[in-house]
Order: structure tokens, then sequence, then C-alpha cells
């Protein structure tokens, strides 16, 4: 079978939850197809040299890189005030990028074409006219109607707020359109399943969860600060919050906490840190850094030493979809969850056996504290996340899950 991936992004560096997923996919996909790879990137952001050299070490048959153009300017938000395309797939629409994938497809054949995401939906009829007629199943991270209406809800600015309400109508159409237009869909969880087929039921919607590389998080503590002794939470001061500082759910999770959660922790145990790990903080973020025992790192070459100094990672999302692999690496570390229940949504998770759940400041700082004062619900906490990490997220347990609908869409593809 012969696949090109497409994806709004570089899968290098593994810096979001989006290039995670990429990068691991396409590592999957490379064990029983020939994989070529696409991707749109930021040319600020974007590595060429490694990602080329990553690339290699994956075995993809070709890598693709194609400078996106800019966002926002004003041409593309006034679009998308008063047109019918949402303003986030008129960002990931360039030309030059249209141009590279209708060439591919000249040069190339493929059986399959995978989109990531409902982003890409604008380059459906180049993918559709080409001379290969491949197979389209579109990857959703997330659901993005769903994720922007969740924005809506905490956005003060009443003109954000009418901005979101347009923007959601138009992206839940740009969904529906998309559902009927693939051939075969991909979602993270049963719950998306779900909404995604009520949306439309004769869509055809495949479950493949997000996942970890477990072994790569089997040693956390070797890597922490010299100041250890052990691992154990009593020598663990520091609670940490893991993510890309620029995407919207986690500033307004970062904040949240900082607010509303930290000022208790702090009076209580003003030994301990909170550090925000994620690249590109926003202002608002940075400015968090301001408060006494709070830490901005930016983006950090290895968030492993992070997770081998923490005695808890927190999940503080009041906005979100899809799943959260940050709570999958702080699992595979060893390292206890304290989640919203947003944050943990779709995830086979069992509160109060390999995760903690607190939907007010109130309870997210008492299950804090009472997971720092009990070594026993620690290590229950700690064991028990590590083997539903290694058991269930696995990414070569994911990447048996996507081989098989791969094949499963293959085989039952139209004829004639």
């Amino acid at each position: 079978m012969r696949i090109l991936y497409f994806s709004p992004r570089n899968f290098w560096p593994l810096n979001s939850g989006g290039h995670l997923r990429d990068y691991y996919l396409a590592r999957e996909t490379v064990r029983y197809a020939s994989v070529s790879f696409l991707g749109i990137r930021n040319p600020d952001e974007s590595d060429t040299d490694s990602a080329n050299m990553q690339g290699l070490k994956l075995g993809l048959e070709k890598l693709l890189l194609v400078d996106k153009g800019r966002s926002y300017t004003t041409w593309k938000i006034l679009r998308g005030l008063i047109g019918p395309t949402p303003l986030t797939v008129l960002n990931y629409y360039d030309l030059k990028a249209a141009r590279e994938l209708s060439r591919i497809l000249d040069e190339q054949t493929f059986d399959l074409v995978q989109i990531e995401q409902v982003h890409l939906i604008g380059y459906l009829p180049i993918i559709r006219a080409c001379r290969s007629h491949p197979l389209v199943v579109c990857d959703w991270h997330n659901i993005e109607s769903e994720l922007m209406d969740r924005y809506g809800r905490y956005t003060r600015n009443w003109a954000r707020k009418l901005y979101v309400s347009r923007t959601t109508h138009l992206i839940k159409d740009v969904e529906r359109r998309l559902l009927t237009e693939c051939d075969a869909h991909i979602v993270v969880s049963e719950r998306d399943q779900s909404t995604l087929r009520a949306l439309v039921p004769e869509a055809r919607v495949h479950i493949v969860e997000n996942g970890v590389d477990v072994a790569r998080y089997a040693n956390c503590e070797e890597l922490a600060a010299p100041m250890l002794l052990g691992g154990s939470q009593q020598t663990r001061k520091d609670i940490v919050f893991v993510g890309s500082m620029d995407f919207h759910a986690n500033i307004d999770g970062a904040s949240y906490f900082c607010t509303e959660v930290w000022p208790q922790i702090h009076a209580l145990a003003p030994q301990f840190r909170f550090i925000v790990v994620g690249s590109r903080p926003a202002v608002e973020v940075r400015n968090l850094a301001q408060s006494p025992g709070i830490i901005v790192t930016g983006e950090v070459d290895d968030v492993r030493p992070y997770y081998g100094s923490a005695f808890a990672a927190i999940v503080p999302l009041r906005v979100g979809g899809g799943t959260r692999l940050k709570i999958l690496e702080a699992m595979a570390a060893g390292v206890p969850v304290v989640s919203t229940s947003i944050g943990a949504e779709g995830l086979a998770v069992n509160p109060g056996v390999n995760i903690l759940l607190a939907d007010t400041p109130e309870e997210m700082a008492r299950v804090l504290m009472e997971l720092h004062h009990s070594h026993e619900m620690w290590q229950r906490l700690s064991a028990a996340g590590r083997e539903l990490a290694r058991t269930r997220y696995d990414w070569c347990v994911i990447g048996s899950s996507l081989h098989r609908t791969h094949r499963l869409v293959f085989d039952q593809r139209p004829h004639g």
C-alpha cells in the first residue's frame, strides 16, 4: 500500500500533540506501507535539516515541506467574518502547498491519502481530481467546532464572543461537508466517534487513539535535577503543566490554575514550584511567572527531567477537544495526573485508580495536597498510570489499530 500523509504542519520538533500524533502515526505506518509526507510548515519555526534527518530515520519514501503563507491577514480575517469559509480553514490554504500537492499526486500513485484535521478541506478537490483516485481518510485530532464553542464560553470580550459564535457555526458546516466527502474518518475516542456519527450517521468513522512512546519516559528520574533523592513524592517539589503555550486552551488552563488554584497551594506549601513547560508561551502565560513560585520555561530540549522532578502533572483545562497526549506522557513517566473532567475526556481512565479528577479550584488544591501527603496514594497512582500507558496507549499498540483501519478502508473501497 502507498500512502501520502498530508498535514498542516511539519511533524518536527515534537513540541505539540499534533506534531506527536503525526510523527508517531507516520512511524507506525512505515512498518506496513510505503509512506510519503507532505507538511505545510511555519517557516520561522521549522528546522528543515532536523526534519529531513528524522524523515530518513522514519524510513519515509519522501518528505516534502512547504512554507505556509501568512495567517490572520486582514483579507483572511475579513473573509472569515463575512464569507462562508471559517478563518481556521482560510489560514491553511496556500497556493504553494496546493501546487506541491498537485505535483506529487501527478508524479506518484497513491492508494490512500490521509489528511490531518479539518483545516485541509480546501485541498480535497485537488486530491479528488488526481489520476490515481486514491481513497481519502481524514484524521480528526479533535472536533474543532466543539473546541471553538467551549472557548467562547470563557471569553469575556463581547466582540470575540460574536466572532467565536460565527466561526463555530461555519466550522460545523465544514465538518458536515468533510464527513460526506471523505471515504473514511479516524478519531481519537468513542466520544468523538459518537459526535461525528450524530452529525452524519452514514459516515464511516473509526477509532485510532492517541498514544505515548512508553520506553522514552521509563527513566525520567535519572534525568531530573540532582537534588532528587530516589524520586518519591516526598523529594519532588514541582507541579508541572506541559503543552504548547500559544494554544488558547492551554493559555486559559494555565491562567485558571495560577489565578484560582495556585494561591491556595502556595499558602499551604510555599516550598512547591509550579512549572509551566511548553513552546511559544503567550504574553499572558509569560506574565504568570511574576507570581511567587511560578516558573515559565518556554520551549525545552527535553521535557523528561521536568516529569522526573514532579510530584504531580496537572491538566487544568476548561476548553479542549480530542484527547490529551500529555496525560499519557505523564503516566508513562510515572507521575500522578490531576485533571479536570474535560482535560481527561476521551481517555480510558479510572478516577481514583490511575488519575485524579477535580473540576473546581478547591477540589484541585485539596487533591494535590492529599497526593503530596500520601505516599501510598502517590505510588498507587504512579504504578496504575504506567500500566495503563503500557498496555493500551503505547504507540506500537496504536499502530496496530491504525494498520487494521487502513486495511479495512482499503478492502472496502468501491470497485469500478
